[in-house]
């Protein structure tokens, strides 16, 4: 029973919250933007694989959890990045699969300056799982598995340098009235960093992240990250939320805050792992959540040169 009272809450908060953050929660996108951006695919001039596993709200029955796989990498004449995007995402009695093509169109600013044009056609899958709420009287909750299948696209601008980053992207941009379940509201992404020199073994980045949907309070992650001896990154990230696009009084709700601490290593030239553990400042404060990555390069056998080594 309690499982079931866990699942029918979540499934509420699905369909009675549309407008509230509904694409899968990160925060280890900082070593691979490409999960936010399309326009990143190729930015790190080799074939760069990411796999992430994320559990959120650890010890509720339900809480969501996320797999990832991103696979990108450029074409010979550096011009044109390509990458492929798995994502699955589980949250009560619903599953949502996906899988996206990413399309990233290189051009040079400067010797160091590089802008990137992406492009992400995709198909998205949701489940949901009625069985799991064990209710039969109700004839608005279905008794087995309803399927929905839709096409969605992915669009976003992505400038570097040696030193410093600037994105924006936009998701969820096919949009259909007609949808069964919840449809998942258009979300804009704006990313900014900078790589700072604290001294010949000490970097220093900071960098922010503002998600927005212009029907609920925008997301902010302030991020800092020291990187020591070009091998171990370690930092935080602080998520609120703020009223930014929307008057106060029509978007006065408690703000979702939550504090992630953040490392990952350079265990090999090619092979990187990391993790992060956040932790609710408000809500579900008692819960935990917990993410692991792991990267690899795959060089060619004459080294390629990386046009931003590990930094973005």
């Amino acid at each position: 029973m309690k499982m079931r009272i866990c699942y029918l809450l979540l499934a509420l908060l699905l369909t009675t919250a549309a407008s509230a953050q509904q694409n899968p929660q990160y925060s280890q996108y900082i070593f691979n933007s490409m999960a936010i951006n399309p326009a990143y695919a190729g930015s790190k001039n080799v074939l760069n694989l990411n796999a992430f596993h994320r559990s959120q709200w650890t010890g509720i029955e339900g809480a969501p959890t996320t797999q990832s796989l991103l696979v990108d990498g450029i074409l010979a004449n550096q011009r044109l990045g390509l990458g492929l995007g798995l994502t699955r995402d589980e949250i009560g009695a619903q599953t949502t699969s996906s899988i996206y093509a990413n399309f990233a169109v290189k051009l040079p600013l400067s010797e160091n300056a590089v802008i990137s044009l992406g492009l992400a056609p995709g198909v998205v899958q949701t489940t949901l799982d009625g069985s799991k709420f064990g209710i039969t009287e109700d004839p608005s909750i279905p008794t087995g598995k309803e399927t929905v299948i839709k096409p969605d696209v992915k669009i976003g601008a992505y400038l570097h340098t040696n030193r410093f980053y600037a994105g924006v992207s936009a998701a969820d941009l096919l949009q259909f009235d007609d949808m069964q379940q919840v449809e998942p509201e258009r979300h804009y992404y704006f990313t900014t960093g900078y790589l700072f020199d604290v001294t010949p073994f000490v970097k220093l980045k900071p960098s922010v992240l503002i998600k927005e949907d212009f029907n609920a309070p925008s997301n902010v992650d302030l991020n800092a990250f020291v990187l020591l001896g070009e091998r171990l990154w370690l930092g935080s990230s602080y998520r609120t939320s703020l009223n930014l696009f929307n008057e106060p009084e029509t978007a006065d709700v408690t703000k979702r805050t939550a504090v992630a601490f953040i490392g990952e290593v350079q265990v090999l030239k090619q092979l990187r792992v990391g993790y992060s553990y956040d932790k609710m400042l408000n809500g579900y404060s008692n819960q935990s959540t917990h993410e692991v990555s792991v990267g690899y390069y795959f060089f060619q056998k004459k080294e390629t040169k990386m046009l931003t080594p590990q930094y973005f």
